[in-house]
């Protein structure tokens, strides 16, 4: 039987902003800026599908004014 991994990824303005709970910018979270240093969305989806993993569903939830908090569901299987 097949075993898998999974990961959960948010975005916001095409960044990744989170995965696993872990920030991805280079800058602090409420540092000026920070959003900028977070990955981009489809260099990020590039990468991890490279390594195996596979989006399986996405979510998106409206924020203050016209942002959008994105959540991206993967998973690749154990090996």
């Amino acid at each position: 039987m097949a075993r898998f991994e999974y990961m959960i990824c948010s975005s916001q303005l095409m960044r990744v902003t989170f995965v696993n709970g872990r920030w991805q910018g280079e800058l602090g979270p409420d540092s000026p800026g920070a959003l900028e240093t977070c990955p981009d969305l489809w260099e990020f989806l590039q990468r991890v599908g490279n390594s195996g993993w596979e989006l399986v569903s996405v979510t998106s939830d409206p924020m203050e004014g016209e942002a959008f908090l994105t959540t991206l569901f993967l998973k690749r299987e154990k090996v």
